[in-house]
């Protein structure tokens, strides 16, 4: 019964499509069903989305996994920190290495975001 009113609403204009109240008070009334509020609720919410891919309306989803080979990837950034040194609050830059692969993650702070601070922390990220 329910799959048969979503699949009326499908072509309904928007203010007159039934909400889940609507459609639990319908089939308790028109059906005598013995059914709970929170029962057709779940229902609606899991099958309405199959109906709109079911008819076309809405496109069917898809997950595409991301795979990375080992040591092919990996994410380099600079950021800005402030570091209270000696008392004194400081603007160092935190060198942030992630690889695709493993998903491990190295970081270190330094006083520069130079070339010198980004070769150093590549050789830190990549030894240890």
């Amino acid at each position: 019964m329910i799959d048969e009113i979503l699949r009326a609403d499908l072509d309904a204009p928007r203010k007159q499509r039934h909400t889940v109240t609507r459609i639990f008070h319908r089939l308790v009334e028109e059906h005598r069903a013995d059914v709970s509020y929170g029962m057709v609720r779940y229902y609606v919410a899991s099958r309405k989305p199959e109906i709109l891919v079911e008819s076309g309306k809405a496109p069917l989803e898809a997950f595409v996994p991301q795979t990375h080979q080992p040591g092919h990837e990996a994410e380099v950034d600079f950021g800005d920190v402030s570091v209270r040194l000696a008392g004194e609050l400081v603007t160092c830059y935190l060198f942030s290495f992630r690889l695709s692969h493993s998903g491990k993650a190295v970081h270190r702070v330094f006083a520069s975001a130079g070339q010198v601070a980004f070769f150093e922390g590549h050789v830190h990220a990549l030894v240890s």
